[in-house]
């Protein structure tokens, strides 16, 4: 026994019974030259006793052992073969295993006078792209069925439809009736069985692929829940060692997750967090349907039938955003796009929500956005994809609008700031001859842009536009560092990588040298845009002599102007650092905020000082 193929018999098993089968990767254990390694079978949800062996081919091996075992009959050769023998009835009296549907649900909609429609949509994922589709049948909305092809996802769609209406357990005389409808020879039935387990096994993917802590955090915005990943403990050696996090859900703490890394602890604790979730008496999967944090829902309006024949099924478009929000309102428009204040129907909150052409720097900014949790960085939400740009009542909105039908648009959802940006702050100053709280509002202002940008290194990112028009301001007045359309990777290697931080990207008159000369560059550009901002936010520039000095400041050289070391001494010494022409002079973004924790304790010195002599 110990030679059978036990994978081989639980696919077998899983195909037969049209059974949903994945194993879950649990890790490995031991020195390297002496590993244990561990898996173990999930099947249609349920989870099986660990396989352990000592490679990955024999732990597999082991977990579907234990797998068939659970199966309730003694031998696991004979649990397959008796199951596949218990369902080997004629398909048509199966209703879970029915294979076209599609025409049954048509038909069904026919002969009842009934609309049927069908709402497809795509989840993009970082790794994969999954086609979605769900049924409203008359009037009423049936649960959501994914697949890697549309035809995949509408079938299973269908399948999800008929379940609910007459039952998964239904058979007899009600699948004997549908049945005579689809007019298909038990032959075409037995030949689809495969096929359909095949496309149901697809469309889940492993406990590794899938991102449990945006799961969470997806269930946690619907349902207006506070939740955290919390650090239990801490073990191991220093250079090997082993995380413990818990999820804690509105006080309510769930089972811990142990991982090598936090990340993979919290992913851990975050999967455990879900499946208990999922034994509450109040789960709703509905809320679980968008839980990736790039997706795109794209509205479908069906033209035909199956068969090819013109449907009468069908409905008037709607995209997610009118129906999701309201009170929408125009914040700012230009190359980038459009900016919009927008409530979301459902928390009864506004957002701003962000609409460009999807083009990669679009899923660039995306994809940093939804990496990043920090105070000092505009706040990501979720994003989605629309065939077409979103038009106002208003004419003028409308002229503008694109009208390219084959034009895909990305609509971002995000944190509302206040519509005030860094460079409004500093126009407004320089109208101001003498202002001064302005050295001290303008350090407090670099020392949470300074914040963000180490968060952003320390994630292996640059941004690369950083400018004033790109700082904006929360609704507490709080700094936020915002459109990372040009966000790159440091640690990528690739000719592609290497290429992309070859070109001139960015804003001409915050670049770095060598972003200007076309040569590869690293972190060290954001700094030297640094400098700039932080000399603009402490120089007042109100004559069109003085901003002439600033351009050519920009543009052509690194000196400070004369007179601005006397004025800003310990500011005039680290910008000059910070505008070194050569990127490995310039300090780390760290030693940046260690330098204006200086100069912020130095300029409280001064203060007291001037106190104590008033006072004298």
């Amino acid at each position: 026994m110990d030679g059978d193929n036990y994978v081989g018999r639980l696919n077998e098993y899983a195909q037969k019974t049209c059974s949903v089968l994945l194993f879950e990767d649990l890790g490995s254990d031991g020195p390297d030259h002496s590993k244990t390694f561990t898996l173990r079978a999930v099947i249609d949800g349920h989870v099986y006793p660990n396989g352990v062996g000592k490679n990955k081919k024999e732990a597999k091996q082991n977990a579907a052992k234990q797998a068939l075992i659970g199966l309730k009959l003694q031998d696991p050769v004979d649990s397959v073969e008796t199951s596949v023998e218990n369902n080997s009835a004629p398909l048509y009296q199966r209703s879970v295993s029915q294979p076209n549907l599609i025409c049954w649900l048509n038909e069904h909609g026919h002969k009842n006078r009934i609309t049927i429609k069908a709402v497809e949509s795509t989840r993009m994922g970082p790794n994969n792209t999954t086609q979605c589709c769900y049924f409203v049948v008359g009037g009423k909305e049936y649960p959501s069925a994914y697949g890697r092809t549309k035809k995949e996802a509408k079938e299973e769609a269908a399948r999800l439809v008929y379940n609910e209406i007459f039952g998964s357990q239904t058979t007899g005389t009600a699948d004997e009736n549908e049945s005579s409808t689809s007019g298909q020879p038990n032959g075409q039935l037995n030949d689809s069985v495969s096929s359909i387990s095949d496309k149901m096994t697809k469309m889940n993917m492993s406990s590794k692929e899938t991102n449990f802590i945006g799961i969470i955090n997806h269930y946690c915005q619907k349902t207006n829940r506070h939740h955290d990943f919390m650090l239990v403990r801490k073990t191991g050696l220093s250079h090997c060692p082993i995380f413990f996090y818990k999820v804690v859900i509105d006080g309510k703490e769930y089972p811990e997750g142990e991982g090598k890394t936090a990340k993979e602890a919290k992913q851990n604790a975050a999967h455990l967090a879900y499946e208990t979730l999922q034994e509450q008496s109040d789960w709703n999967s509905q809320v679980f349907i968008t839980a990736n944090p790039l997706y795109q829902y794209v509205s479908f309006r069906s033209a035909a039938s199956e068969d090819g024949t013109p449907s009468s099924f069908s409905r008037p478009q709607s995209t997610w955003f009118t129906s999701e929000f309201d009170s929408i309102e125009r914040l700012g428009r230009g190359g980038f796009g459009r900016v919009y204040k927008a409530r979301r129907k459902l928390e009864e909150r506004f957002f701003a929500v962000k609409i460009v052409r999807f083009k990669e720097k679009a899923r660039r900014e995306v994809g940093a956005l939804a990496e990043f949790q920090h105070p000092n960085i505009v706040r990501y939400y979720t994003a989605w994809t629309e065939p077409s740009e979103y038009k106002s009542d208003s004419s003028s909105e409308s002229d503008s609008t694109s009208h390219d039908s084959s034009a895909q648009y990305l609509y971002i959802q995000m944190e509302l700031c206040d519509k005030k940006t860094l460079k409004v702050w500093i126009d407004e100053k320089n109208t101001q001859r003498r202002d001064h709280k302005r050295r001290e509002e303008g350090l407090v202002i670099m020392k949470q842009i300074v914040n963000g940008v180490v968060y952003i290194h320390s994630k292996r990112l640059l941004h690369r536009d950083l400018k004033p028009a790109n700082i904006m301001f929360g609704r507490e007045g709080e700094v936020k560092i915002g459109d990372f359309g040009l966000v790159t990777t440091e640690d990528n290697e690739s000719d592609e990588n290497l290429i992309e931080r070859t070109k001139r990207t960015g804003t001409k008159s915050y670049m770095a040298p060598e972003q200007k000369s076309h040569s590869t560059y690293d972190r060290k550009v954001d700094i030297f845009a640094l400098g700039l901002i932080y000399f603009e936010v402490l120089c007042n520039i109100s004559t069109h002599q003085e901003r002439a000095k600033v351009s050519f400041l920009k543009t052509e050289c690194q000196k400070l102007p004369t007179g601005f070391s006397l004025k800003f001494p310990q500011e005039h010494k680290l910008i000059t650092s910070m505008l070194c022409a050569m990127p490995e002079d310039r300090p780390e973004a760290s030693k940046v905020k260690t330098e204006l924790e200086l100069i912020s304790l130095a300029l409280d010195r001064e203060h007291i000082m001037k106190l104590d002599n008033r006072t004298v």
